[in-house]
């Protein structure tokens, strides 16, 4: 049965990428939760750290919206679901507003989100070294596609008043669209970064709390909130059908999660959707913890920064061994990207030096300065912890590092039919029950994998 949810919303999106959507966005729900709404993030696209900004700046989980990895329904599950009780959801953009898997269409774009979830648009446009001329890039977004609602544009990086007032009255006269606020070029306001972008929130790191904290103070300034707030409430109820839990018994299964400063990269409906098939959630440090928590029946170990913190996490031998020892006797791991890495012998840094691991996969990691970044589809060749043959999975590579050494009997559970995977686009190193992947692999874009890892999690724990 259908239902009218009533979401306030906005769009969050940019002309291009670096223009300030993250400062903008992370700003925005950090200045209206300190005047005492309840908002909620979201993120288009397949990023971990802006959604780690959003959960700090309102306390929620942010989550994370993909048109090439989820389906429609999908998506608007994920803002129903989460906003049920917010007052204003704020969802961040990816790249420019059109830009997408291809240049065919908007798959995978900010605008087929918006479109999507009929939520109106706000354009966050540099206005360093423009003025009149800003409105002709304004109407080319407002008329680009007539079916993505831009009701409003954020002025950043201004001169000052006068460039401000010269920039509004082009925009509201020649597009009539409205300039809700802008933000004045400063040099105080950044947001700190490494090698795969920005610092994640998730290690504790003094600077990007204190970034925050400014960010919520300059956009909270500068914007009008309130015409902010009007925006979101303009969005129509969402029609989506009603939706009815069905949860295994709760707590079947324990799957330690990774998280510390190390391994963070993980998507919050992914982690939900093992909860709603009976996992109950236990988190653990590599970094941090002697061993593994007592009574796993499952490890997921995601992506992160490995290679960053490689010295501690060679230190921490108690660890390596309990984990090795571990997955020997059979515990399932499932482990993407800088989970991946760990599980294998070494890493060896951009400088060369070479830190032991847990090495359950018999090879080593290599950091390189060649970036690897693509969405990826997976095809199951094979049975594996999470998927049956014929399955597909879809998600994204985003790393500096490569897989050496790897021996010829390797099983590999997919093909890549887009990506490049581990080796040779094979994809899913299969040894003992360990499942490693360099695709982070969206566990919703194929439901049932969540389900099959719990399975596989009940199995061991029945053995």
């Amino acid at each position: 049965m259908l239902r009218d949810y009533t979401v306030p919303r906005v769009v969050i999106a940019g002309t291009s990428s670096g223009v300030g959507k993250t400062t903008v966005a992370t700003g925005l729900m950090g200045a209206l939760s300190e005047r005492g709404l309840r908002v909620q993030g979201f993120k288009v696209g397949p990023d971990y750290i802006d959604p780690s900004y959003h959960t700090q700046a309102t306390k929620r989980y942010s989550r994370n919206l993909d048109s090439y990895m989820l389906r429609e329904s999908q998506i608007a599950e994920s803002v129903v679901r989460s906003s049920s009780d917010a007052d204003i959801s704020i969802i961040e953009g990816v790249m420019g507003l059109y830009d997408g898997v291809g240049g065919s269409s908007d798959k995978g774009s900010t605008a087929s989100v918006a479109k999507l979830l009929k939520a109106p648009v706000i354009l966050v446009v540099d206005a360093w070294s423009s003025a009149r001329s800003i409105a002709a890039s304004v109407l080319g977004f407002r008329t680009f596609d007539p079916e993505v609602n831009l009701a409003g544009v954020i002025l950043n990086r201004v001169a000052g008043e006068k460039h401000a007032r010269w920039c509004t009255q082009a925009i509201e006269k020649n597009t009539k669209v409205r300039v809700l606020g802008w933000l004045p070029k400063s040099g105080g306001v950044g947001l700190p970064e490494r090698h795969l972008g920005l610092i994640p929130y998730t290690e504790g790191n003094a600077e990007v709390e204190d970034t925050v904290k400014t960010l919520t103070g300059f956009v909270g300034e500068n914007i009008d909130l309130v015409m902010i707030g009007d925006v979101a409430r303009s969005a129509p109820p969402l029609r989506h059908p009603e939706m009815h839990e069905r949860t295994r018994k709760k707590g079947s299964v324990k799957i330690g999660i990774a998280l510390d400063e190390a391994f963070s990269f993980y998507y919050a409906d992914a982690i939900d959707l093992l909860r709603r098939n009976g996992a109950e959630i236990i988190g653990f440090s590599p970094l941090h913890d002697s061993a593994l928590p007592e009574g796993l029946d499952g490890v997921y170990i995601g992506g992160g920064f490995p290679e960053t913190f490689s010295a501690a996490l060679e230190g921490n031998t108690t660890m390596r061994q309990s984990m090795k020892r571990h997955l020997e006797n059979g515990l399932p791991a499932f482990a993407e990207c800088g989970g991946l890495m760990y599980l294998t012998k070494s890493i060896s840094d951009f400088a060369g030096s070479r830190r032991a691991m847990v090495g359950i996969l018999d090879a080593e990691t290599q950091m390189t300065k060649k970036l690897t970044l693509a969405y990826t589809l997976a095809r199951a060749k094979k049975d594996s912890i999470i998927s049956k043959t014929g399955d597909s999975l879809r998600g994204h590579e985003y790393h500096f590092s490569r897989i050496e050494s790897i021996p010829e009997d390797a099983s590999f559970a997919y093909e890549m039919t887009r990506g490049t995977g581990i080796a040779d686009h094979r994809e899913g190193w299969q040894s003992h029950r360990v499942l490693g992947c360099y695709s982070h692999i969206h566990l919703c874009s194929s439901p049932r994998s969540a389900a099959r890892f719990v399975r596989s999690c009940l199995a061991y724990s029945r053995s």
